[in-house]
């Protein structure tokens, strides 16, 4: 993990630097941008720097965290935590994809609170990223932190970079997979895995 320390962040905010170091060369940058992709002259407002700046400390914040406390588990059951929600962004166009991802593992007497999957995927979701990576790096953190008998995780995502540009496809839809333990070596807590989290019972509220 990146510390604010080693950013020059130490008790400040990411806007506070940028406003007090950075402000003019961002707002440039912006302002750059904003004419590439069409944007009108005396059009452009820096309140629009101003929202990216705060939009950055957001992102900075989730990738910040690390209050992932484990607690001690007495069973060896499947945990699933499924459709949650997925935002990132293509590293080669800097535009978003978005879908939804599944987490599944089997404890070895660890497990997470539950709202820690959500936070574990905006963690690791929060920079520009590539969906197989991504997927990938969601394993890896269960696997490091929780040492589970078997984790497996899955991803299914449109990439805006997609349809906005190159082929224009607007239906396609991109699914990840990466699984680890006992899901890669028994065939049926694979597929037990794949069976729950493709089934239509979903919560309805």
């Amino acid at each position: 993990m990146i510390e604010k320390e080693s950013l020059g962040l130490k008790g400040k905010g990411i806007n506070e630097v940028f406003l007090s170091e950075n402000r003019d060369e961002f707002d440039s940058t912006v302002n750059g941008y904003y004419k590439l992709i069409g944007g009108e002259n005396g059009s452009y407002n820096k309140e629009t720097s101003r929202r990216l700046r705060a939009f950055g400390e957001e992102l900075f914040e989730k990738r910040s965290y690390e209050k992932f406390t484990a607690f001690k588990a007495d069973h060896d059951d499947m945990i699933i935590g499924n459709h949650l929600r997925l935002f990132s962004f293509c590293e080669h166009h800097l535009l978003p994809f978005f879908g939804e991802v599944a987490i599944g593992y089997i404890p070895n007497n660890k497990i997470f609170g539950l709202s820690k999957f959500q936070r574990l995927v905006d963690k690791v979701s929060s920079r520009p990223q590539l969906q197989e990576r991504l997927t990938y790096q969601i394993l890896e953190e269960i696997k490091n932190r929780l040492e589970p008998k078997g984790v497996g995780v899955v991803i299914k995502a449109i990439h805006t970079c997609v349809f906005a540009r190159g082929t224009q496809s607007s239906s396609a839809e991109f699914t990840t997979s990466a699984v680890d333990g006992s899901f890669k070596e028994n065939n049926n807590t694979k597929q037990e895995f794949f069976s729950i989290i493709n089934s239509d019972g979903r919560l309805r509220l």
